[in-house]
């Protein structure tokens, strides 16, 4: 009786580290001041170059271009003139 008692408050114990723990991680992005936008994509654009417009989240062009295809739903990096995207940037306050 004596174990069981032992192993659950173990894993309760281990719960509890490894969900402290995920919040830590999360604790370090800085989400509140996260906005979205809709942008028309113009002849000539590309997501790197929009990118380098609305990129001031703190995070490299690479990964920012791999977040904005995972919310626009896109399966590769090819824009059109014409189409709306969602981006997102951080504001000031």
């Amino acid at each position: 009786m004596r174990k069981v008692f032992l192993a659950f408050i173990f894993t309760l114990f281990l719960i509890s580290f490894l969900l402290g723990r995920a919040n830590t991680t999360r604790a370090g992005m800085d989400t509140e001041n996260i906005r979205y936008t809709s942008v028309k994509v113009e002849y000539g654009d590309s997501l790197e170059s929009i990118s380098e417009k609305y990129n001031n989240t703190g995070i490299s062009n690479g990964k920012y271009i791999e977040q904005i295809m995972d919310m626009n739903g896109m399966d590769s990096n090819k824009v059109h003139p014409g189409c709306f995207i969602l981006v997102s940037y951080k504001v000031d306050r």
